[in-house]
């Protein structure tokens, strides 16, 4: 008896214990894993779950325990025999012979028991979970990668066209800045006398005007006049904005 005491205080106490049950007048199983949260909600306890199967007609059992490892159970110590008499409530504990039961062996299994079977499956199983999520997950971070030089390619041209925009306004707001210097050196400048007076002949009034108005110009202004000649020449859109101010203050006419 001190064998089922021990099994009936584990299912009573321990949370992942387990009983498989085998019927030795059947040669069945009439549970296989029965949990000690099953055994509690359906009977009540150990004892009473026993009693039922007593009552029913299981008097001849090898009772076998089983512990919780992950999501199957292993076996937890050896197998036991019980016979329960049907004259008296005692119950005899029958030792194992030296053969052991195979009930649980799968035929052709190597020597590997049911547990030992089911445990193959299960890693096999997790395996193929495993490698199915590593490849979502390759192809989630080829995606995140992706996505991330897209948003750098983004960033890169949102900076270089508003770099362009601002050296863009600051061409004209330099243009603007000097342009009463230039216009009141263009309409009013006295002409340059002695040897800074330009020699070249001209083939318009405008021209001669303003190669003398560029010998009263300072460097910096010189400089913006430059600038704009050359953005006029490489910058469209600088162009027909410069255009449309000039319009815009009735500066010129095109």
């Amino acid at each position: 008896m001190q064998e089922l005491d021990k099994l009936i205080d584990k299912l009573n106490t321990d949370m992942y214990s387990a009983v498989s049950v085998l019927d030795l007048d059947t040669s069945a199983f009439v549970f296989r894993n029965k949990s000690h949260a099953e055994i509690l909600a359906e009977y009540g306890s150990a004892e009473e779950f026993f009693e039922t199967l007593f009552a029913n007609g299981h008097r001849r059992l090898t009772l076998t325990l089983k512990r919780k490892n992950g999501s199957t159970y292993k076996v937890d110590g050896k197998s036991f025999d019980v016979n329960f008499s049907k004259n008296t409530q005692s119950t005899e504990v029958v030792k194992q012979p030296a053969t052991v039961h195979k009930a649980e062996m799968f035929p052709n299994s190597f020597g590997l028991g049911s547990l030992d079977m089911i445990n193959l499956f299960v890693a096999k199983n997790d395996a193929q979970r495993l490698h199915t999520e590593n490849e979502i997950l390759k192809a989630t971070e080829k995606e995140n990668k992706k996505l991330i030089e897209e948003l750098k390619e983004e960033r890169l041209a949102s900076k270089y066209d508003t770099a362009r925009s601002n050296g863009t306004q600051e061409m004209l707001l330099g243009a603007m800045q000097h342009l009463p210097t230039i216009l009141a050196t263009f309409n009013g400048a006295a002409p340059v006398t002695g040897l800074a007076s330009p020699t070249e002949n001209y083939s318009t009034p405008a021209k001669q005007n303003l190669a003398r108005a560029l010998q009263n110009l300072d460097d910096s202004t010189a400089n913006v006049l430059e600038s704009i000649n050359n953005a006029m020449g490489t910058n469209p859109e600088f162009t027909n904005e410069l255009a449309e101010l000039l319009q815009k203050h009735q500066l010129w006419q095109a």
